[in-house]
Formats: structure tokens, sequence, C-alpha cells
């Protein structure tokens, strides 16, 4: 008794719901504070699903939308009714007024436990309940909003305001207006430009859908210059927005934290402005860095589950890295290169146009004919030095692993957009409707999966007639809302008046803020603690992050904040066949374990090239000037979002 007194307790709301294409088959819905329970019961059996508050992204209230009266007749003619639902606060009146139904549409992003080993991914689901107990549209939409601002609440964490959850509370107004979103707008900078350039489309069919689900207002930009955002961020008032999202490759990303480092406030703006980044580019390392932090099945599908950590609106610390050279100073997130793998990087760049690939043809060729780079190389090494295990003929040396928590994730919408992805996407219902064949990847589906793509529930009054209407919620001439379409979350689109047109100042001589050095000036002599290694080098990597790239896993032990840089170094004597193996160990981590690969965890760094040869010098992918360079870890300074 006193555990069904518990369950009972915690249950916020409960309901019970009918699907009118099946006879003797209810559901039982309740709302507590673990998430949201199904309780199917059909023919005296029973079934139960609980979907996760973690799983649910929003939740919005729909009405029915009055079916046009004509259609033009030099248009084909539509074999299936478009019916959809409109919000319900339209300012303007095209409600079908037969429906008196109020429709709570609640988006979640589930796992889905696949046949297939190692196959996990998020499927998305979309839960439709049709509350239509009532005989008039606004007592239904009283009962479905109850719902939707509990839910709002509870994925937000904040308390439910429980004089609103009563039956008997009659004021509509105040629950509509206390299911509003966040004030503060989220500040997109977009960068046309980025990897194969379709940074746009990808933005608009892929990541604004799941933006207006989550009911995230925003505001784009888009980049029109190098260093625009840099600037953007360093004169404007970034205070009027939440947080900072780049759309683009890791280029953008280093633009804004170094425009954020060139404010005067910098503290101030690092902790409360989070960054994200939807990854565009050709090499994408920080945003599968964040996903691998969590365990997210990123390849799967990178937009979902960068658009999944924006909504989330979690918050986590990264390291950043004050890199230093002859005429600059430089804050970077990823990484510091000289050798063959800076050289893959930038001189790629005339293949940019096909992606990622550039660097597997680039890397071929530059193994063809393999550089040697003399200088000196040294390093601070940590204090307490991870546990140290040989494989093969490397050093690799380890740290403890944390236990973060483990989220999953898979494609959503009907596009094409990831063609450079093998794995294909899952469509959404209106999508479905409008296909003949099926997707292939259904064959992988768990057959005991309760939930599938779209979940359509009502209520029912036994004591009275159902207030049923041609356009049945269940039919195929359901109403259904699209979400890709315009919404009126959509809060600024690229036009003359705002995007375009904004004229940033921009400045040669950018004064750099952020944390004092506790190194010795560049030209110095080093302390005696620091280690010295001279000769030829085929590759030094700095790395602070897990990726340099969607398939360069160059620091599998590597975290979001650790405070320790990972210097990788590859002198000279390996051979074109250990090396063609490091490159293909990269996409693994296995790369580690080649003959002549060292990778020391270091505080600090300095790389010192011979003068008499040129060669090339990278920060987070940008090239720097070439000579001398030093690099200190400042951990958990900026702020980033995370799944």
């Amino acid at each position: 008794m006193d555990e069904e007194g518990q369950l009972k307790s915690s249950t916020l709301l409960e309901e019970t719901f009918y699907i009118t294409s099946k006879k003797n088959t209810y559901y039982k819905v309740k709302l507590s504070e673990k998430g949201l329970s199904l309780q199917k019961e059909s023919n005296g059996a029973t079934k139960t699903e609980t979907i996760t508050l973690n799983d649910i992204i929003g939740c919005r209230c729909m009405r029915s939308k009055r079916k046009a009266t004509a259609s033009c007749a030099c248009r084909p003619t539509i074999s299936k009714p478009q019916m959809r639902v409109v919000e319900s606060n339209e300012n303007y009146h095209v409600w079908d007024e037969l429906d008196t139904s109020a429709y709570l549409y609640i988006y979640t992003y589930t796992l889905k436990k696949a046949r297939v080993k190692g196959a996990r991914r998020r499927e998305k689901t979309t839960i439709t309940l049709r509350f239509r107990s009532f005989d008039k549209y606004e007592d239904n939409l009283r009962e479905a909003s109850r719902w939707r601002l509990a839910i709002k609440c509870l994925v937000n964490k904040v308390p439910i305001p429980k004089n609103l959850m009563s039956p008997s509370h009659g004021n509509l107004d105040s629950l509509l207006s206390a299911c509003s979103g966040d004030q503060k707008k989220l500040l997109v900078l977009l960068n046309p430009k980025s990897g194969p350039g379709r940074s746009r489309e990808i933005f608009q069919r892929r990541i604004h859908p799941v933006l207006s689900e989550a009911e995230k207002l925003y505001e784009i930009y888009i980049t029109k210059c190098p260093n625009y955002a840099r600037d953007f961020v360093r004169t404007r008032n970034i205070y009027q927005w939440s947080g900072i999202l780049c759309v683009g490759g890791d280029g953008i990303v280093f633009e804004v934290v170094n425009g954020l480092l060139g404010r005067v406030d910098w503290k101030r703006a690092l902790e409360e402005l989070p960054l994200s980044v939807i990854p565009c580019g050709s090499g994408n390392g920080l945003a599968k860095s964040i996903a691998y932090s969590k365990q997210e099945p990123y390849d799967s599908n990178p937009m979902l589950v960068s658009a999944l950590t924006v909504v989330k609106g979690r918050r986590t610390s990264m390291d950043l890295v004050r890199v230093e050279t002859r005429s600059q100073i430089l804050y970077s997130f990823l990484s510091v290169g000289w050798g063959l793998i800076a050289d893959i990087d930038i001189e790629s760049e005339r293949l940019r146009a096909i992606g990622a690939q550039r660097f597997t043809i680039w890397g071929i060729a530059r193994l063809i004919g393999l550089r040697k780079y003399k200088g000196t190389v040294s390093y601070l090494p940590c204090d307490k030095v991870p546990n140290v295990e040989n494989k093969t003929n490397g050093n690799y040396y380890e740290r403890d692993i944390r236990n973060d928590d483990i989220i999953s994730h898979s494609k959503s919408f009907g596009d094409n957009l990831d063609r450079f992805c093998s794995v294909r996407e899952s469509k959404s219902y209106q999508d479905v409707l409008d296909s003949v064949t099926s997707d292939l990847e259904d064959m992988y589906m768990d057959e005991s999966d309760l939930i599938e793509e779209k979940l359509s529930l009502e209520t029912e009054v036994q004591s009275r007639t159902r207030l049923d209407s041609f356009y049945s919620a269940t039919s195929k001439k359901s109403a259904y809302f699209s979400t890709g379409s315009a919404s009126s979350y959509h809060s600024v689109e690229e036009n003359e008046s705002t995007a375009e047109n904004d004229e940033i100042p921009t400045s040669n001589n950018r004064v750099v803020y952020g944390p004092s050095s506790s190194l010795p000036a560049l030209t110095a002599q080093l302390p005696s603690t620091w280690i010295q290694v001279k000769g030829e080098f085929v590759i030094v990597q700095a790395s602070y992050q897990s990726h340099i790239g969607e398939d360069g896993f160059i620091a599998p032990q590597a975290k979001l904040a650790d405070g320790v840089i990972w210097l990788l170094i590859v002198r000279a004597g390996v051979t074109r066949s250990e090396l063609l193996q490091f490159l293909l160990g990269l996409n693994t981590g296995t790369h580690l374990t080649c003959a002549g690969v060292d990778m020391i965890a270091v505080k600090a760094f300095r790389i010192e090239p011979d003068p008499s040869v040129n060669g090339i010098l990278t920060v987070d992918g940008e090239k720097v000037d070439y000579g001398p360079l030093q690099a200190e870890v400042f951990p958990s300074l900026a702020t980033v979002m995370s799944p």
C-alpha cells in the first residue's frame, strides 16, 4: 500500500485517452516528476512505456485549421487532404469551428534499440493528446494547457505553479501566459561559406524545426567576411541574448571565442553566454568532442545531436588555451598543429567544396611527399603525471575516466541534407503519408517498441455523445502540424534591415584581454622544470579536446575541462607505412599504438621551428605566423552547451 500511495502521490496529472480506430484499446497517460507514462490496455493485455523528461524537448497547444474552400484549377490536385493545425493563440481566425478539440503535441526524441550491434540512435516521436471532453474549445484548451504547463516546468526544472494545476482553476489567460518561453533569444551566427557551403539550408531545414519544437527564440546573423563574428561579439551588447550558437565549422567558433576575449568584460561574457555549434564545416572537432564527452552516438546524425544540445540548455565548462606568437595572442579551444596534420589541414583548403574527404585525399599526397621539420619542442609536464601504459613502441599517458551521463540520438525529418552520412534518416509523419516505400532502417527497430513515430490519442466522456468530427486526428485526414513550416518562433530571418546591412566596426589591431600568463616571455629561456626535445619532427599536435575533426579521434582520454594539453609527438625516422597506419588509426584512436608515437600530458608547451625552413603552424585549424609559439592551458575558462 505504501508503494502504491507513493506512486500515486508522484503523479501530477492523469487522463485516459482513446484511439478511435481500435476497439477496446485505451491509454492511461500519467505525468510525474520522472516523465510521461503511457499504459496501453487492449483486450485485457497491458503494456507500459515511460518517456523520461530528458527525452522531451517541448510541447505546444494547437487547434485544427479550417479546410480550404477551393483550390486553383491550374494546379494539380492533392490526392491526400493536407489538414494542419495552428497555434491556439493565432491572431487570425482560420480554425475549424466544427472541431472544438484542443491538441497537445509533445515532441520527444527517444532512444530506440536496434538489432544491429552498436547502432544506437534517437528517433523523433510526436505524441498527440486530443482533449475533447467538453463542448467548448476554451474548456478543452484549459485542460491541454494544464498538461503543457506542467511538462514545460518539469523539462526546464522550475517549480510547477500548483494553483494553476487545479481542475477548478478557470483563468485560461493565466495558464497561457504561464506557458510562455524564455524571454531572451539565442544569438545565431551563421557562416554561409563553411564546409561545402550548405549551412543556410541545413539550418533552415534541420535546426529551425527542432528549435521551434522547443520554443527557442533566436536571432540569426549571416557573416559577410572573415572576422565578422569576432568583431560582432566584441562590439555588441551580447547580454541581450541567452547564448551563442555558431552555425559553421571550427573557424567561426574560433572567431567567437577570440571576440569574447577581446572584450573588457571577457570574464562575464564567458560565464554568462554558453557557446554551441552546428557542425557545417569540414572538421567539426568541437561538436564531435562535446557529443563524445556525453557518449552521444554523434555519427548517426551530427545535426540532430547538436540541435538537441542547444535546446536542452545544459551548461558545462571547457578549457581554453592561451597561444602566444611573435605577433599576436590568441585563445584556442581545440588544438595547435605543426607538421603533417597541419599541412593537410591548410593545404587541402583548395578542396573545401568536397567536404571532409579533402583531408583523406591530401593526406595521401603528403605521405608521398613526406616532409620533416627541424626545431625544438619544449613542454611543462603535469604535476601529477597520469598512469603510463606502453602500447607497442609508443608511450601513452592515461588518466582516470569519469562516468558521464549517457545519452544518444538519431536523425529526424525526411530530407537528404546529410548526404555525406551513410545512415538514412527517419521521416516525419507527413513524409510517411506521402511516401510509397518505407525506410529500410525500420527493419532494425525492436518489435517490442510501444511508441513508434507518432501516437495520436484523444479523451472521451462516457456519459455523453462523443464530439466527433470529419477531421478525426486518427484518420488519414488527420490534423497535422509540420514542424518544418514557417513558425512564429523563427524570430529574425536574414533580411536587408537586420542581418545583411549591419555594419560591424573592425580593427586590425585588436586588443586581447583574458587571464594573465604565467609563462616566461617567448624570447626568454625556459626554466629547468621544462623538458626539451630537439631534432626533426614529422608531427607535433597539441590537443585539448578528444577530437580535432569528426574522424580525428586524436586524444581519447581528453575531457572538455580537465586542465590538460595532450601533446602528440612523432619524430623523424618513422616509415611511410607506419604513418599510413597512424592516419588510418585516427578514426578509432588506435593511432596511439603505432611505432614512434608519444602522447604526453602537459600544462604548457613551446614550439621553436628552425628558421631556415618554412612550414605551417595552425591554431584551431587557422594558419598563424610561422615561428616561435608557446601555449598554456586555463582550465574551465569557457562555458559550452552540452547534451
